[in-house]
């Protein structure tokens, strides 16, 4: 790095010119992303559940992108207003229709609120890039009072608007809470606006890096939410643990130019290793291989990429070019006041102190023994109240119900030339399991549909299926397959429908024998397979993260020991904020914790907190080799660095706080999360526990023996008067 540095350090205004060009480009493709951003990605497409919805395509003609329309007014509704809808639909493409002419439950006793459902082919990007258009014709046709456009594309594509709303009103409101830390931090105007450029830069040439890629896969919105949420934390963090060490070598008496390269061999090496970190556990998310957790993984990988290229790269030339000039424009903040002369003794009992800090964290983290997890599905109230598509289906429920919309559909599929006995015996069979099963609403099948025996029976054998059964049986090939819509008592995205999903796929099958195979699709099986996919793939996850960075920090520190101690006190923090935030769900809500939560909690600030451990330590290391004994080195160390952790976690508190002002549900758990679990690591692990284990383990942390000349006394004084910053 020294190297590099030197180099950097000689050119630097071809440097900061390189950047100009790479920042204009960035800023230029990144207007570009919001449009090419995908709603969802909270599927696999792998599960049982995603599969068999493909099998229900082919065999009854679904359509794979359901858009619900919700006519609501103080009028009865009639033929002609549901034609009138229709039409718009059918000319924006829909290739399947349904109306309550079709479906009578389509309608609400009153007759004032109607739904008409619309399939459309494609992609699910360009059906969600239809609902605006939809929204606006639908609402000035005048069908009825009020038009809402609603069902999954519409879901997706608020959800997608919402989110950028919810990334750049957080960086709105962060941006000036920014520019107040760092203007208490150092003290200047120029200094100040250093991390806010590095930050800046960082978030517009990642989010054009991230258009570039919606041509290579689909991405989520998510993407711009954590290319914020990360980006801000982590540029910003940076270029203060270097700004601050470059200011502190000038104030030795170094040249600019000697300054940066010190600065950048001390704290530009720690940043290094931290923003491989934070990389190395968010590339442990695109193990469960599903487009939300995948677009989270790029986005932070990439804006701390491009965040560690502009701290090494550009920032070093800004520094040199500036020299003493970064500590112009002071502001007048009040005086520094030296700390009492009187000689510094050690806490005594490290060990017991630690001991209990790490008792407290475990104590925090009890709520986690009782987490429940649940990605929504078929559900509206991740969207802020006066969305349309939220209230589209908020007025369903109440004047329709909405369990029909979202069925749990159980398929059947038997090989062979089964006969119209065969199909009934079957059919029975599993319509009667269903009808018993506690949570079940109704169940809709061949036998249920009120067809006399005689005339089901000669339909089942007829080469074509008559209409009225198209839709929940077929043949072809010998291949039979039937559906049964099965709606729940409490509705799609209850935990009673959840776990009759779980029923009816370790139930049936051996209530129906060998007669025919079992699987289950719908809303509630899409979103069950989902979570599942995280539950199951938690543990390669976390051993992923724990060992990558094991690793990592091994040959940073040149140590076992210290990165043992980094994972469990990483560890620690974690389990603790997620305990805390268990028991504020609890307190707030009866909804289980969206499972998308506890593992990006995991993984993001499993990488974030590297900055504080890997900072601390070399500091302490520094002092160490510098001559001072092993406890008046960590003490030392925990000293001089324990100001700027306290600022830097203050930041990542700030940006994680202001996108708890989110309109998007899991984007408020993710940020309220984060911010928990930085203040935790800030002020219990950095400040009382990881300071005072590293001294009740003695010098052997940091590869050397205990003995007399390693050891300072109890009373040993740390060297020259501390002074504190107010």
């Amino acid at each position: 790095m020294p190297q590099l540095t030197r180099r950097i350090t000689r050119h630097p205004r071809l440097v900061l010119a390189i950047w100009l060009i790479v920042l204009a480009a960035g800023a230029l493709l990144a207007t570009q992303l919001d449009g090419a951003l995908s709603g969802g990605g909270f599927t696999n497409p792998r599960a049982e559940a995603l599969v068999t919805q493909k099998v229900v395509q082919k065999a009854f003609g679904d359509a794979p992108n359901q858009v619900v329309v919700v006519l609501d007014g103080d009028k009865t509704l009639t033929d002609p207003d549901y034609g009138s809808a229709t039409n718009i639909l059918r000319s924006a493409g829909a290739t399947t229709i349904t109306t309550p002419v079709d479906n009578s439950a389509f309608v609400s006793r009153s007759g004032h609120t109607a739904v008409i459902t619309a399939g459309f082919d494609g992609d699910g990007t360009s059906a969600q890039n239809l609902v605006p258009g939809l929204q606006s014709k639908l609402s000035a046709d005048g069908s009825a009072k009020n038009v809402y456009v609603t069902g999954q594309p519409a879901l997706d594509f608020q959800l997608n608007a919402h989110s950028k709303e919810d990334a750049t009103r957080a960086e709105l409101i962060v941006f000036p809470l920014l520019i107040m830390v760092l203007l208490v931090v150092f003290g200047t105007v120029v200094a100040t606006v250093l991390p806010l450029l590095v930050a800046g830069s960082a978030l517009a040439i990642a989010s054009g890096i991230g258009f570039l890629a919606t041509h290579v896969t689909d991405i989520s919105n998510l993407y711009s939410n954590i290319v914020s949420m990360i980006g801000l934390a982590v540029a910003v963090d940076y270029s203060l643990f270097i700004i601050k060490r470059f200011r502190e070598e000038l104030d030795r008496g170094e040249t600019p130019a000697d300054a940066v390269v010190t600065a950048m061999q001390t704290a530009g090496k720690s940043v290094l290793y931290s923003g491989i970190a934070v990389v190395l556990a968010l590339a442990a998310l695109f193990i469960p291989r599903v487009m939300a957790f995948t677009s989270i993984a790029l986005g932070g990988i990439v804006v701390t990429i491009v965040a560690l290229a502009v701290t090494v790269l550009v920032l070093p030339a800004g520094l040199v070019l500036l020299g003493d000039r970064v500590n112009r424009l002071r502001i007048p903040l009040p005086a520094r006041r030296e700390k009492r002369t009187t000689p510094h003794r050690h806490p005594r009992h490290p060990g017991l102190i630690g001991l209990a800090g790490i008792i407290v964290m475990l104590a925090v983290a009890t709520p986690i023994l009782g987490i429940s997890l649940q990605s929504p599905v078929a559900s509206a109230t991740v969207l802020p109240a006066n969305d349309p598509a939220r209230i589209g289906l908020e007025v369903i429920k109440k004047d329709i119900g909405q369990e029909g919309l979202f069925p749990i559909d159980v398929i059947l599929t038997s090989h062979g030339n089964s006969t119209s006995t065969q199909v009934l015996t079957l059919a029975n069979k599993a319509t009667e399991f269903l009808t018993k099963e506690p949570g079940v609403n109704s169940v809709d099948s061949v036998t249920t549909r009120g067809i006399p025996t005689e005339q089901l029976t000669a339909a089942l054998d007829a080469a074509t299926t008559p209409k009225p059964l198209s839709q929940v049986f077929h043949r072809s090939n010998g291949t039979t397959t039937m559906r049964l819509l099965v709606t729940s008592t409490q509705g799609p995205d209850s935990v009673q429908a959840h776990d009759l999903v779980r029923t009816i796929r370790t139930g049936l099958p051996a209530a129906l024998g060998t007669g025919a195979s079992v699987a289950v699709t719908g809303a509630t099986a899409q979103g069950l397979d989902f979570d599942n996919t995280l539950i199951a793939g938690f543990p390669l996850i976390a051993g992923v993260v724990l060992l990558l960075t094991f690793l990592m920090l091994a040959f940073a520190f040149r140590s076992a020991l210290l990165p043992a101690l980094a994972l469990l006190f990483n560890v620690l923090v974690v389990a603790a904020s997620l305990g805390l935030l268990t028991a504020v769900q609890h307190a707030v809500s009866t909804q289980p914790l969206n499972s998308v939560t506890p593992i990006l909690l995991f993984a993001v600030m499993f990488g974030l907190s590297m900055d504080y451990m890997v900072i601390m330590i070399s500091r302490m290391r520094e002092a160490h080799r510098g001559g001072l004994a092993y406890d008046a080195a960590v003490l030392d160390g925990a000293r001089r660095t324990r100001r700027m952790i306290n600022s830097a976690a203050v930041i990542m508190i700030a940006v994680f706080c202001s996108f708890m002002t989110g309109q998007i549900g899991i984007v408020r758990e993710i940020g309220i999360g984060l911010a928990i679990a930085v203040a935790l690591d800030a002020v219990v692990i950095r400040i009382i526990v990881m300071p005072n284990i590293l001294r009740a383990i003695g010098p052997r942390a940091f590869g050397a023996k205990r003995g007399t000349t390693e050891t300072a006394s109890e009373d040993a004084v740390l060297p020259g008067p501390e002074v504190v910053e107010v």
